[in-house]
């Protein structure tokens, strides 16, 4: 019997749950206001949201799309951290600073990133930590990525540390070649930038990061490496 194979009940539950569901108890950003996701858009069946931050001027955003492909599969893009530039939107290089061995959970790391801020903004880099949480009985994984603080890496000329950096990849199980994902980010990228401008760059990230997923995924080496580490 296939692990994934699940109960109709939690299979229809999942898919019955709006967005906001989800989501964490509802909370109030740095000036008052009550958050709450809003849908900013759907495009070629991605939707967009967008919501304030409890204690911060600056919005988070989250996507949402059921993507044709199994699980382990979309584990084994993010596993590989040297393919992030050719479809994570802005990023321009990745260097694994450690790599962690958990048994069957592959996937944690701790990563240098260097993005692309777009002129006029220069250039920020960011350590982070991938970490991955799966629960097979219950067709649901979580790979976070997440600033690490206390990390001792030197600062590069020319690079703006980003102040904060907090996203995750949920993978829910629809069907054996069906996925729906949920990638929610904040990110905090220093410096002396307004919180409109930061929006302005930001917005689009949520929905290029599933197209770059969906574009990605199809490559077979993922394929094979799913099925050499899975089964």
């Amino acid at each position: 019997m296939m692990r994934f194979k699940l109960f109709l009940f939690c299979v229809v539950c999942a898919l019955l749950l709006p967005v906001g569901a989800m989501s964490a108890p509802k909370s109030k950003s740095s000036s008052g206001i009550e958050c709450e996701w809003k849908l900013l858009g759907e495009e070629e069946g991605i939707k967009t949201y967008s919501s304030c931050k409890e204690n911060s001027p600056i919005t988070q955003f989250r996507s949402v799309a059921i993507l044709d492909f199994p699980i382990e599969v979309l584990l084994e893009v993010l596993a590989d951290v040297p393919s992030y530039p050719k479809w994570m939107p802005d990023v321009i290089e990745t260097t694994v600073l450690k790599e962690f061995h958990n048994g069957i959970e592959r996937g944690n790391f701790y990563v240098h990133v260097i993005y692309d801020s777009q002129w006029p903004v220069e250039d920020r880099d960011v350590v982070l930590e991938t970490i991955p949480k799966t629960d097979w009985n219950k067709g649901v994984s979580i790979v976070t990525l997440r600033k690490l603080h206390n990390y001792a890496f030197p600062e590069k000329k020319n690079l703006i540390r980003m102040r904060e950096l907090d996203s995750a990849f949920k993978f829910e199980y629809i069907e054996r070649n069906k996925t729906m994902v949920t990638f929610t980010t904040f990110v905090d990228i220093g410096g002396l930038i307004s919180p409109k401008l930061a929006r302005l760059q930001a917005e689009p990230v949520p929905y290029e990061t599933l197209e770059g997923l969906t574009r990605i995924a199809k490559d077979k080496k993922y394929f094979e490496a799913a099925a050499k580490e899975y089964y």
